[in-house]
């Protein structure tokens, strides 16, 4: 009786928190994920009520317990190396020839959203602090955005932070992570006429996606593995992009899609 009530309360929580966060947009993936762990912890309540009548349900309990403990361990090791890695430094002291600062949603009226903003914001600092580094600004056109995400990075960094446009490099094909570092290599080398090891480029991007994005960074073949955060926008997103980053972790360690 008293581990039903554990797992049923555990529902419950995760209920309350995967309905708090439906209502706003760049949360709801927190939502989707607190309800998934609502509907497991529910099974387990269920299995566990069901396992004196059926030899299945005894099996289900076990297989249960286990997993879940799995994820708690991974969840909790993936979390500290994800706010490990996107803590914030004295972005000044990183120094690169290439700042790769990469994409997120655009506005439907052209303006980078919130987070894409943020991320300009850092690179526009970093620019100001070494003169003689440019910026690669990646990121395609989603189905749901009015123009390539690096258009509208350019558009800001020139009109809003008087970044010289000579200083900028548009790589507007990609439409994941993955696709950013490695079509932004190419670009560098091909457009710059850059060979590979005689420059160096570091990642700009949101602190929660810092750590995914050095690992691709170095599997994209930057050895150097440089990343700057730029600051969460918004203190209600902390969790869903958390949850996300987790997400998206483990499927790369799973799946071992680490390039295109």
């Amino acid at each position: 009786m008293t581990e039903r009530k554990f797992w049923l309360a555990l529902a419950a929580l995760f209920t309350v928190g995967g309905i708090i966060q439906l209502p706003w947009a760049p949360s709801r993936f927190g939502a989707a994920f607190f309800l998934a762990l609502a509907a497991g912890c529910a099974g387990m309540w269920l299995v566990l009520r069901l396992r004196d009548q059926h030899l299945a349900c005894r099996v289900l309990a076990v297989v249960g317990r286990v997993l879940f403990a799995l994820f708690v361990i991974s969840f909790a090791l993936i979390q500290i190396f994800v706010i490990q890695a996107g803590m914030r430094t004295d972005n000044a002291d990183t120094h690169a020839d290439y700042y790769l600062v990469l994409g997120a949603l655009v506005n439907p009226d052209g303006q980078p959203s919130a987070a894409l903003a943020a991320r300009c914001d850092t690179a526009a600092e970093l620019l100001a602090a070494n003169p003689d580094s440019k910026a690669v600004l990646c990121g395609g056109q989603g189905g749901n955005e009015p123009c390539t995400e690096a258009d509208s990075m350019y558009a800001y960094l020139t009109e809003q932070k008087g970044v010289d446009p000579a200083r900028l490099l548009r790589e507007d094909q990609s439409t994941n992570t993955i696709q950013n570092l490695t079509n932004a290599r190419v670009l560098i080398e091909t457009a710059e006429g850059r060979t590979h090891g005689d420059y160096t480029a570091a990642v700009v991007t949101s602190d929660y996606h810092l750590a995914r994005a050095k690992m691709l960074l170095q599997r994209a073949g930057y050895e150097e593995g440089l990343g700057v955060p730029a600051p969460t926008p918004y203190p209600g997103q902390w969790v869903a992009v958390r949850c996300r980053e987790y997400c998206s972790i483990l499927g790369l360690m799973l799946t071992g899609r680490w390039t295109v």
